[in-house]
């Protein structure tokens, strides 16, 4: 039995099998999910767990070479929520793009992580190698 770390088996799974030039999506409560792409459904209610919950539960796991986020997440989100979602990505190179665009990458991710966060554009996507 683990005594810690990634106890819960689906995640552990894909974190273990997230390798050189992978992409994970960890996306926000209404965000949709893409036939194909495997889901680690870990959304219990609306707010929970939250995005930073989850970067801070896996990065300490994880070789990441940076992030994307979208455009509209600075744009539309208010810059304390922004800034607060920021501290968490422990200083990996964000890459922005269009919301749009960002969309088209979760469906060619390794899996995504699905939340309850309910902070609009919240969503990430981690870049390995």
């Amino acid at each position: 039995m683990l005594r810690e770390g990634v106890i819960n088996g689906q995640l552990a799974s894909v974190l273990a099998r997230f390798r050189h030039v992978n992409t994970l999506a960890i996306v926000d409560g209404p965000f949709p999910s893409y036939p194909g792409v495997e889901i680690v459904d870990l959304a219990v209610i609306k707010g929970q767990p939250t995005i930073p919950e989850i970067l801070d539960a896996i990065l300490p796991l994880m070789d990441i070479t940076g992030l994307y986020l979208a455009n509209e997440f600075d744009e539309k989100v208010d810059p304390k929520t922004v800034a607060e979602y920021k501290s968490h990505y422990r200083g990996a190179p964000i890459e922005y793009i269009p919301h749009s665009e960002f969309k088209v990458k979760v469906g060619q991710a390794l899996a995504i992580i699905h939340t309850g966060d309910a902070v609009p554009y919240s969503s990430v996507i981690l870049k390995s190698g």
